[in-house]
């Protein structure tokens, strides 16, 4: 599948979507050879490009309510809402292992998208980034730092925050790349559209030191949609497949109901079981 692009939006815990979708191509061995994705898009591929099925949505169920994983005690204490030496590290090396050498030997080129706070824009970061397992994981939590939620992390003396603020669905870095057709997995059903952030005020006074940080949230509404509008036309034009929930979306981006991710993640695999023979027929075209 040269020159064909899987793109992988973010959303939080709505990413349980995401999971489904990408288990059920593991099931079928349905193997991309490029992905790129931002915040919960990209961390939930790495377990794709890694070959391990379940492992995302089965560490949310366990974990998820674990005092360890996150919460306000540890946004007061260490200045991330999520532990991310528990959450990334801890989980990652002794509790749930990712099999960095799958990883590493795949045929696929992985890309994270995180926000540089100095210089306004999205960058990505590649395998050839990654010299050492941490730095696999300093991109994943660094595409994850949610604004307001998170510390900015700093990668190479670099500030970043959350890759959604300016790429929430980064279908234009696989056009970039080469890649004239995608596969597009969003995380809101077809008739969300985002509203502009309230207070900007404040948000700007909050992120005083990084203006185009607060340039970037109070735009980010707009980006957004026209991306939604720009997705809409290149299906128009058959260039793209897109997996969107066949069901309006209750689940919060920091959702703590296990029930609810739970039938998330089900229903990811349910749309991509009920859409697989028209992806493989449009992906045969391609």
């Amino acid at each position: 599948m040269n020159n064909i692009g899987l793109v992988l939006e973010g959303g939080g815990l709505r990413g349980a979507y995401t999971s489904g979708i990408l288990d059920y191509f593991l099931l079928r061995k349905l193997y991309f050879k490029y992905t790129v994705g931002v915040s919960a898009g990209a961390i939930y591929s790495a377990s794709y490009a890694s070959r391990q099925k379940r492992r995302n949505i089965d560490i949310i169920l366990k974990y998820l309510n674990d005092d360890r994983y996150m919460g306000y005690k540890h946004l007061i204490k260490n200045g991330s809402y999520i532990n991310t030496d528990f959450a990334y590290k801890k989980i990652t090396y002794d509790i749930s292992p990712f099999d960095f050498e799958t990883f590493a030997n795949c045929d696929l080129e992985f890309k994270v998208g995180a926000f540089n706070c100095l210089k306004g824009k999205t960058e990505f970061f590649s395998k050839k980034d990654f010299r050492k397992t941490d730095d696999l994981l300093e991109a994943l939590i660094a595409s994850g730092s949610l604004p307001f939620l998170s510390k900015e992390a700093t990668i190479n003396e670099k500030i970043y925050l959350d890759g959604g603020i300016a790429s929430p669905i980064p279908i234009v870095q696989s056009i970039l790349d080469g890649n004239n057709k995608n596969v597009i997995i969003l995380t809101e059903d077809k008739t969300y559209k985002k509203d502009p952030l309230k207070l900007q005020l404040l948000i700007n006074l909050y992120y005083k030191k990084y203006p185009k940080v607060a340039k970037a949230l109070n735009r980010r509404h707009l980006v957004y949609n026209r991306t939604l509008r720009e997705i809409e036309e290149l299906e128009r034009k058959d260039d793209v497949f897109v997996f969107r929930p066949s069901e309006v979306v209750v689940v919060d981006r920091l959702e703590k109901d296990l029930n609810k991710i739970d039938t998330l993640y089900k229903l990811g695999l349910k749309d991509a079981e009920e859409n697989y023979e028209k992806l493989i027929e449009w992906l045969n075209k391609a």
